[in-house]
């Protein structure tokens, strides 16, 4: 076998477990079992992008704990830093929305424990106010994601290693 073959051979392996898990996960979130209901939050979360950003962070840190207690062999370290870019408020005035630290783990969540851990994330950020959860397109593993009233959005991620990213809805500076 040449390694070219192999290298094929693999990725080809990943891509089918990766399939086959976001179809568990699929199956197991729209099953009927009950749902976390989303506890309203006055929207928007604050007055400016800094106390958005402050209110967020914190959604972040509560779900990488959660994640973390459920899988203790998923440890989060920061990955990427905050980024920010300008956005139009409805008012027509200038505003600022902000990603948050991308945090990753140095592996993945286990492909078979993939809808425990979509239920741990969701359960968290539906506290948080989010809501209107999905699963994205399996185009390179697996992505949950879910949004906020002041177009704020989180997303668990995980394949060769989980993530978590919040974006901020715009906020005035």
């Amino acid at each position: 076998m040449t390694r070219a073959t192999r290298d094929r051979t693999r990725r080809t392996g990943i891509g089918v477990s990766a399939l086959i898990a976001v179809l568990a996960v699929l199956a197991a979130l729209s099953g009927c079992g009950p749902r976390p209901v989303p506890v309203a939050k006055p929207e928007p979360v604050a007055s400016t992008s800094r106390g958005a950003v402050e209110f967020y962070s914190g959604v972040q840190h509560d779900i990488l704990t959660a994640l973390s207690a459920e899988f203790p062999g998923v440890r989060f370290t920061q990955r990427f830093a905050r980024s920010s870019a300008g956005c139009t408020l409805p008012d027509g005035a200038a505003g600022t929305l902000v990603h948050l630290p991308i945090y990753g783990s140095d592996m993945p969540v286990p492909a078979d424990a993939l809808s425990r851990a979509s239920a741990v994330f969701e359960k968290v950020a539906a506290r948080a106010g989010f809501h209107e959860p999905l699963v994205m397109p399996p185009d390179v593993g697996f992505a949950f994601r879910m949004f906020a009233e002041d177009g704020s959005y989180i997303t668990f991620g995980s394949y060769v290693a989980s993530t978590v990213a919040v974006t901020t809805g715009c906020y005035r500076e």
